[in-house]
């Protein structure tokens, strides 16, 4: 299986977790990649982003699809990207993509990816499946439970020991979909997940590249700000809520509320914070906005609703 992203998180993440599952080549770019796909004729399946310098993906579509080689023009392209441009897609199909990943992925999108063979999966558009979810897309609740927080924790405790060394303020954010359960209980976990999908990618637009959003619960997602102090945190609470909080998200022909319920945390960078008890105390605190019971959150939380102002 042929990787292929600028980002080297983005190789990192898809060959952590692939890894088990096959033998992983990464290509930085449509180039490298091409290289790669005639030296190594066990490649049978590509993962490629599409905005790449050297040689973007389209032009790596283009090629794989025109090589006299059989075996690489008909491999099957699943292209991972950010873009939601309906021309970008349009075009990528129009080439010889055969279906869409969306980033940020998951674990179990890359693995389902590994079901698809030749013969199963042909070019075209009846392939596309970037606007309703398959079922064979929707996670396990435990499986997508196990991966993103260890990501999150161990993302954190970088960020502790790189703010400590630096002295530079340190935010985390915790953003609810409190229409999650009723999404799911109504619609099922496939449509609840492509929301929480779509509020990732708002939120990704919206905050900067050194910050990273992490599904670390169903209905949660946890966001590591750089080098943001209080003030910062506030301003960007209030950009997001402006933007997305009481909005509806329209997916095919249902619509969801996008009420949202904030939780931010100012760690101390000067004491042994651990991420696992920063993590514990966030959702405590976001339990205790829920219910409106039992203790109140220490100082080092700061909790914001929509209704707020």
């Amino acid at each position: 299986m042929l990787f292929v992203d600028d980002s080297r998180l983005m190789r990192y993440a898809g060959h952590r977790f692939l890894d088990d599952h096959c033998d992983v080549v990464l290509a930085e770019d449509g180039r490298q990649a091409w290289e790669r796909l005639n030296s190594d004729d066990r490649i049978s399946l590509v993962f490629t982003d599409l905005m790449m310098p050297i040689m973007d993906g389209h032009e790596l579509i283009r090629r794989i699809r025109s090589s006299p080689n059989a075996a690489i023009n008909r491999m099957p392209i699943l292209v991972v990207t950010s873009q939601e441009e309906s021309a970008a897609r349009e075009l990528a199909i129009s080439e010889g993509a055969t279906d869409f990943i969306p980033k940020p992925f998951s674990p179990d999108d890359l693995r389902h990816a590994l079901d698809v063979r030749e013969g199963d999966c042909l070019p075209g558009p009846e392939r596309v499946s970037a606007v309703s979810p398959a079922p064979v897309l929707a996670r396990e609740l435990a499986r997508e439970q196990g991966e993103e927080p260890d990501t999150y924790l161990f993302r954190l405790k970088q960020a502790l020991s790189f703010h400590q060394r630096q002295q530079l303020d340190l935010a985390l954010m915790h953003v609810q979909l409190q229409s999650y359960w009723h999404t799911r209980n109504r619609f099922g976990p496939a449509w609840a997940d492509a929301v929480m999908r779509n509020l990732h990618r708002s939120l990704v637009y919206v905050l900067r590249h050194e910050d990273s959003v992490h599904r670390t619960a169903p209905d949660l997602l946890s966001i590591i700000l750089m080098g943001t102090h209080r003030e910062g945190a506030r301003v960007l609470t209030r950009r997001i809520r402006h933007r997305i909080s009481g909005s509806s998200m329209r997916l095919a022909n249902m619509s969801v509320r996008m009420d949202l319920r904030f939780v931010v945390q100012f760690p101390d960078i000067n004491a042994e914070e651990d991420p696992a008890e920063l993590f514990e105390e966030a959702e405590r605190m976001m339990h205790w906005r829920t219910t409106n019971t039992g203790d109140r959150p220490g100082r080092r939380l700061a909790s914001v609703t929509p209704d707020e102002r």
